[in-house]
């Protein structure tokens, strides 16, 4: 006898109206399953051959099939046979995933979904799972600023029992901030308020900024960030804060979105109170320092509107003071005591003293290869000193800009009462590089380069470089070496073998020579520097005609000659870190003399100043300018060298300009070289990427090269433009493009520079 199909939860069992006392279940039969296995499936079921056949155990086993998750239909029928029942379970298997795909995302990325899916591929499909994962999509594009999205998953038959599961996206317009509203603010503006927060108001070109990528700071501007709220109404009230509004007061956010989900308006409530004035400012608790030390370098004075930020500057420069002294745990507790009726807040600074620091010793961790005494002779205090806080800063400095670390950490540990160990950690990174590549610059054309530089040789901290560069306008072979510290003194050497071979169109230069050079640290950013050098020089004549009479500053020169004299460097260094600085300034200034006292057939002499300096400023920029100076005279009125010469214009100079086009040519805008220059170099450096080490720079360049008849205040040359800085692997590489904004007649109206592979 056969009994009526059913589906669990939809319908009970009704194959047996009436229970059949001592019926058994003589066997069990699946049919229609393709991929599950049988033993798989039978092996879940709790109902074996010979157990009584009831409707609450048939009901149990369609339960348990479903779920299994295998299943999107379970049927059961019933045969009779001898001595009972034999149940058929008809099973239909959900579709089999085998792929996952998204369509239609732009803002999000297709790894970015998956992470947020739930569904994954090479299963059945869950039609539950399925709804759950399109909408964790949606709440994630929710979260990114898209209110409209919608996210429809679809199934698609790709044959052989293979479904495809594309969940649709349609993203939408992004929601952005049009209005931000600070209800009872007057002491700020919101370009004020706007400086340090995180939620700013869109303005229509910033959906271009976003496009090339360009920092952060702005191309945020506009992105509701909620996560960001509670900061913010702390940064307002920094503003204020530092205006003097002690009893300022701001409420969290409330957020409104239009109708169309397209736009919010942020609403911050403020009560400003009244501003104070700074009263007294006393000290406590010190004794190392009388008052009068502790008042010299005070930023803050009295009857001045109370800052915020001045105090904690106040609190940093306590804390380096008594660090210098060796009170490296001294702990300075400002208190601001608030008088309501004569707005004004006097400040007490409590100091914790503690003891005096000196480090028991120095240890080192993480070097490898670098050797012990490299590490050590960075580092500005010994065992045994008292622990100086500033010192410790300047030693990261000094260890970061070695370039042998990828990770720099000095840390004081107390052993004892007064006992420190400083403890120094570094990660080391390869220091040595083979390369064989490419490059390309405005003079070189195109290059093909071989390099090995090894600069920890035998961690030594020892620098050693072959090099060879064979491009279309210019060879060049090159051998160095330098020890920065001879045996450990403050006495560098470095040693340079050379040979080069230029084409500058309006001559040939071929250049062979050598030099030593002595350095020596006069202070701890103070260095000063003698180099030693001979050359032997080659002019030829590129071309019929021109000589003798086109150009007779470069015919006269034709031959060859010889160049022996020194090169003399004073330099003053407060960089931060060389590769890349946020802070500090070096100035530099140079005196060469080529004589024919040392055997040279040359007689001249040049001088240059050369300054830079860079300034913080907020999200990560940096204005950086540099003003350089420079001259050479030939002695006795012998002439000057074409390659000592200045070549103005170009990525190292002036940008916008080729190599050398912002100094004298010739009617045939030929290169002649100049025998001054000077330039302006004004750069507003911003970071695209920390990780990647990516800077862009928007600059404005202002100079040019003089010939001998040229008076300084001839009108100077000036270009702007934009310029992109990655710290590769393989070495700086710059690309930039610059506009002549006063071109002159057959001057190109700007030029486009890329170097790579640190050309020399």
């Amino acid at each position: 006898m056969t009994l009526g199909a059913f589906v669990v939860g939809v319908m009970p069992v009704l194959a047996i109206a009436v229970e059949q006392t001592g019926v058994k279940v003589t066997a069990i039969e699946i049919r229609g399953n393709k991929r599950i296995e049988l033993p798989a499936i039978v092996g879940r079921l709790t109902l074996k051959p010979g157990d009584p056949y009831t409707p609450e155990n048939v009901r149990g086993q369609i339960k348990i099939l479903y779920e299994t998750g295998f299943f999107e239909d379970v049927q059961m029928e019933t045969q009779s046979g001898s001595g009972g029942v034999v149940l058929v379970f008809l099973v239909r298997e959900k579709p089999f995933i085998t792929e996952i795909v998204f369509d239609g995302n732009k803002a999000l990325s297709d790894d970015k979904l998956k992470e947020k899916i739930t569904i994954k591929s090479q299963a059945f499909l869950d039609q539950p799972q399925a709804k759950e994962s399109a909408e964790k999509i949606r709440l994630a594009y929710q979260g990114d600023g898209y209110f409209n999205c919608r996210v429809i998953p679809v199934v698609q038959d790709l044959g052989e029992d293979r479904k495809r599961l594309t969940f649709l996206i349609i993203e939408g317009e992004k929601a952005r901030v049009r209005t931000v509203n600070f209800d009872g603010l007057h002491a700020a503006t919101k370009e004020e308020m706007f400086k340090v927060m995180a939620t700013r108001e869109w303005i229509p070109w910033y959906g271009l900024v976003t496009q090339l990528k360009v920092p952060s700071a702005l191309s945020d501007a506009g992105v509701l960030k909620r996560e960001e709220m509670n900061s913010d109404v702390e940064r307002i009230k920094e503003v204020l804060l530092n205006k003097g509004y002690l009893n300022v007061r701001v409420g969290l956010p409330t957020v409104e979105l239009s109708d169309e989900k397209k736009w919010f308006v942020v609403t911050y409530p403020v009560m400003e109170g009244e501003p104070f004035t700074i009263g007294e400012i006393g000290f406590r608790g010190n004794t190392v320092f009388e008052d009068p030390e502790l008042r010299q370098g005070l930023k803050m004075k009295e009857g001045e509107i109370f800052q915020r930020q001045k105090l904690r500057d106040e609190v940093t420069r306590l804390n380096d003071l008594y660090g210098g002294r060796g009170y490296s745990f001294a702990d300075v507790s400002p208190n601001v005591i608030p008088n309501t009726a004569e707005r004004t807040a006097s400040v007490v600074l409590t100091i914790k003293e503690g003891e005096m620091m000196r480090i028991r010793q120095i240890n080192i961790h993480g070097n490898e290869k670098t050797k012990d005494n490299v590490i050590r002779r960075e580092i500005r205090v010994d065992e045994q000193d008292v622990i100086d806080t500033p010192a410790l800063k300047r030693s990261f400095q000094r260890l970061n800009n070695l370039n042998f670390f990828e990770t720099v950490e000095i840390l004081p540990a107390q052993v004892g009462v007064d006992k420190v160990d400083l403890n120094v950690r570094v990660k080391e990174k390869p220091t040595g590089q083979f390369s064989v590549g490419g490059g390309f610059s405005t003079l070189d054309q195109v290059v093909a380069i071989a390099d090995i530089t090894e600069g920890n040789l035998g961690g030594n901290g020892w620098m050693g470089r072959v090099r060879g560069q064979l491009g279309a306008r210019r060879q060049i072979g090159l051998v160095t070496f330098r020890n920065p510290y001879v045996n450990d003194s403050l006495t560098s050497m470095q040693l340079d073998v050379y040979r080069t071979a230029t084409n500058y169109i309006t001559y040939f230069e071929t250049k062979t020579g050598a030099s030593v050079t002595l350095g020596r640290y006069l202070s701890e950013y103070t260095s000063g520097s003698v180099s030693l050098f001979a050359e032997e020089l080659n002019f030829k004549n590129p071309a019929e005609g021109i000589c003798p009479d086109r150009f007779p500053l470069v015919c006269s020169q034709l031959g060859n000659q010889s160049t022996t004299g020194f090169r003399t460097t004073l330099a003053r260094d407060t960089r931060d870190y060389f590769m890349d600085p946020r802070n500090g300034w070096r100035a530099a200034v140079g005196f060469d003399l080529g004589t024919p006292y040392l055997g040279g057939t040359n007689n001249f002499y040049k001088y240059h100043i050369d300054v830079i300096k860079y300034t913080p400023l907020p999200f990560d920029m940096r204005f950086a300018i540099r003003a350089r100076y420079g001259a050479a005279v030939g002695i006795e009125g012998e002439p000057i060298p074409l390659t000592e010469r200045y070549f103005v214009g170009g990525i190292n100079t002036i940008r916008g300009f080729k190599f050398g086009r912002a100094g004298p040519v010739t009617t045939s805008n030929s290169l002649l070289g100049a025998t001054k220059q000077l330039i302006f170099n004004n750069d507003l450096i911003f970071t695209i990427s920390a990780d990647a080490k990516l800077n862009g720079v928007i600059f404005f360049d202002y100079g040019k090269g003089f010939d001998d008849n040229e008076e300084l205040s001839t009108k100077l040359r000036k270009t702007v433009g934009f310029e992109g800085r990655w710290i590769s692997p393989f070495g700086p590489l710059r690309a930039a493009y610059g506009i002549n904004l006063d071109p002159r007649p057959g001057e190109a109206k700007g030029a486009f520079e890329f170097t790579i592979g640190t050309l020399f």
